[in-house]
């Protein structure tokens, strides 16, 4: 089989979930079928290459690709927002343009396009190349999630994505509450499949050499250089600070939660509102409480981050999956879940392998944290059936397998 996949980010440009998706999934893609990859150039990668057996194209313009190598953009501000929708609708197109040229013997049997931001280019391969498409929903937070990024008065986002579901072969999500959201949405005229993906570390923690003593060294070095002593307790958000992650009510609840659990503190990794975080952190006097990376972090140094933490807490509104549980629990990390992930990181619901808060609701989120933090048998609990449930149950082996399945179906649903 040969496959078009149009995604916004592909290694090393990784700065989110989606690029660590397809990451680990890809090399399990390409065993028996060619990958063609579509994706945004930071301004710093070839336009054209081929490596591990995937050819990988990366449009750059000079505008563009002139403020990209200057600086990422954050998509927290308005500004570098539109910057960064810019680039993908211009991105899309060159897609387009790209795949216009291919020859009959190179060209895809089905394109698979992640995310409705790449509306574009789905719609032109439907209508103008007649390829097979497949649409990949990993967010819902520009037209069907009721916690939005961007506001969308004219549901202008949500009748675009309804249109590039109606085209295509089929939908591919990663929990079923994400397909009853679509349905509930009016995605009723394509079908909906769910495959479950893999873990962040599955294959970190399956290789012999992996080091746990060296990653505790690391954490504790760590710890140091944050200024945190090594008995104090440390509480760990790892995602992009906005409000769709729930960093708003967390930060509200800090304050009860300090006085609660002594000399604890929160650190908070990922790059968004920093601004924001500082200005409400000094309000409500929770200086040297809360402590931030001061940007994304990736490889090394996030494992470390998740080794020297105490608990995890993701307070998130909305996750289409959330692979921050999977490190989390992977590492046997005591795990705190918002509403907005799916129930089954559960588990066994008369055994849990994490805790749910209320993600909108300070006094919650305080309620759990505390009962987590000052009950070491909990905690010890929730590691050991967290890192369990994620061993057991998630494989990005398994993804790559039933994503190839939903492809085979979508080829032989003939219009």
């Amino acid at each position: 089989m040969r496959i078009a996949c149009v995604i916004n980010q592909y290694p090393p440009n990784i700065t989110a979930g989606l690029g660590r998706y397809v990451e680990l999934i890809t090399p399990y893609l390409t065993r028996d079928h060619h990958l063609a990859v579509f994706t945004l150039n930071d301004g710093h990668q070839p336009v054209h290459e081929r490596t591990d057996g995937v050819t990988v194209y990366r449009p750059l313009g000079r505008v563009l690709g002139a403020v990209s190598r200057r600086r990422r953009l954050n998509r927290t501000r308005g500004a570098e927002f539109a910057l960064l929708a810019l680039n993908v609708m211009v991105s899309n197109w060159r897609y387009f343009l790209r795949l216009r040229r291919v020859r009959r013997d190179e060209r895809p049997d089905l394109v698979a396009v992640h995310d409705s931001t790449n509306f574009l280019c789905g719609l032109l391969c439907h209508y103008v190349l007649r390829l097979p498409v497949v649409f990949h929903v990993h967010t819902t937070e520009y037209g069907v999630a009721a916690q939005r990024t961007i506001t969308d008065p004219l549901n202008l986002f949500a009748a675009i994505e309804r249109w590039l579901a109606r085209i295509s072969r089929r939908v591919v999500v990663a929990t079923p509450e994400v397909r009853e959201q679509l349905t509930a949405a009016r995605w009723n005229r394509t079908p909906i499949d769910v495959v479950r993906l893999g873990g962040t570390y599955e294959n970190l923690l399956a290789d012999p050499t992996f080091d746990r003593d060296e990653l505790r060294t690391g954490a504790a070095t760590l710890r140091t250089r944050l200024g945190i002593a090594a008995d104090d307790p440390v509480l760990l958000f790892v995602g992009r600070i906005e409000r769709q992650k729930g960093i708003y009510p967390l930060l509200e609840a800090m304050r009860k939660i300090t006085a609660a659990v002594p000399r604890l503190r929160l650190v908070i990794v990922g790059e968004g509102d920093d601004t924001g975080v500082a200005r409400i952190v000094t309000e409500t006097g929770l200086d040297g409480r809360v402590l931030t990376s001061g940007g994304f972090v990736e490889g090394k140094a996030l494992l470390e981050f998740y080794e020297m933490a105490d608990a995890c807490v993701f307070p998130s509104l909305f996750e289409p999956f959330g692979l921050v549980a999977t490190e989390a629990m992977a590492l046997a990390r005591p795990t705190i879940l918002g509403d907005g992930f799916s129930s089954i990181f559960l588990g066994d619901p008369d055994r849990p392998a994490v805790r749910f808060v209320r993600s909108t609701d300070p006094a919650d989120i305080t309620r759990v944290v505390v009962d987590v933090m000052t009950d070491p048998d909990l905690r010890h609990t929730l590691a050991s059936r967290g890192e369990s449930f994620v061993r057991e149950n998630l494989s990005w082996r398994g993804a790559a397998d039933e994503t190839l399945a939903v492809y085979r179906t979508a080829l032989d649903d003939t219009p």
